[in-house]
């Protein structure tokens, strides 16, 4: 099956960053970001806070498309010292992120022109985005009211502070199908959470709670209820846009300073996150496993509960 391993050496492609106005040098004001509009997310600017809320379908997926609007967002807020606070949020009661967009994998791999390169060899864009998160002067902070498996768990790691309610529910169900979190999950969940706890998440894909998600050290704190997690994040959101942008980047640089030194061994494991992919779905079981889930992924049924799912075309 060596055309299928060609093939599939396309998940480690994907596409290029958009080039935003701010890659081309020129400074964005807020109230540019602001007129910026987007088809699976939305903004909305108060004082310092940037409020991001996304919404993408009725599963609120994270897709091909979504992932290059937030490359723009980011680039945007890169160069924006007026902007402090960012909340990443959903528009979707029930999901926060259900997982990345299965049919845009299999597009990847198909060699779709649509899907457009990576411009990086070995990053992948759910890695590159992550890190462009990561990197940005402002404080980001998650908010998660809902299901967030994936791709979307993945994004929340590259945050500086997750906040959940009880009803949120976390997974990385990719073993399951045959595969992995290749999109900085399977490198950055370990340094979060520790090893043994990230490959309890990894290997049994299963859903876990937002109150076990605190106790494992994936998010800050989990509050009772939407109501409660809106005032306890409006509250630290409060606080924060007070704080001079200068202390803002002290602190960011000075909390990131220890671990510079294992920038190395990051992108060694995003490098290890894509060959592996490569070899996991090079196998044809589990590409068929990935085709079956696609076709019956993305409605609220399916992805409410996605063990059951999994289970169904297994």
């Amino acid at each position: 099956m060596y055309w299928l391993h060609c093939r599939a050496m396309a998940m480690c492609r994907l596409w290029k960053k958009p080039r935003s106005e701010a890659s081309r040098g020129r400074l964005i004001n807020k109230q540019e970001i602001l007129k910026m509009t987007y088809t699976t997310l939305s903004t909305e600017i108060n004082g310092a806070v940037m409020r991001v809320k996304l919404n993408n379908g009725d599963v609120n997926m994270m897709s091909a498309g979504m992932a290059g609007e937030l490359f723009a967002l980011v680039g945007g807020l890169a160069v924006n010292p007026d902007i402090k606070v960012v909340v990443f949020e959903s528009d979707n009661p029930d999901f926060f992120i259900a997982h990345f967009e299965l049919n845009d994998i299999l597009k990847s791999i198909a060699g779709d022109p649509a899907m457009p390169a990576s411009k990086y060899a070995d990053i992948n864009i759910l890695q590159s985005l992550g890190l462009s998160i990561n990197a940005l002067p402002q404080v980001t902070i998650a908010k998660v009211d809902g299901i967030c498996r994936g791709g979307g768990m993945e994004l929340i790691l590259a945050m500086d502070m997750v906040f959940a309610s009880e009803q949120a529910r976390f997974a990385l169900p990719e073993a399951s199908v045959g595969f992995l979190p290749s999109g900085g999950g399977a490198t950055l969940l370990p340094a979060r959470v520790g090893r043994g706890r990230a490959l309890e998440i990894m290997l049994t894909g299963r859903d876990f709670s937002g109150a076990e998600a605190e106790s494992y050290g994936l998010v800050n704190c989990t509050l009772e209820d939407s109501k409660a997690l809106d005032a306890y994040v409006d509250g630290a959101v409060e606080r924060i846009q007070n704080v001079r942008i200068e202390a803002i980047s002290a602190v960011k640089a000075t909390v990131k300073k220890p671990f510079e030194g294992l920038r190395g061994g990051l992108l060694a494991g995003f490098a290890q996150e894509n060959a592996s992919m490569v070899e996991c779905i090079s196998d044809p079981q589990v590409f068929a496993a990935l085709q079956a889930l696609a076709a019956n992924s993305g409605t609220r049924e399916t992805e409410l509960e996605l063990a059951d799912t999994i289970a169904g075309i297994l």
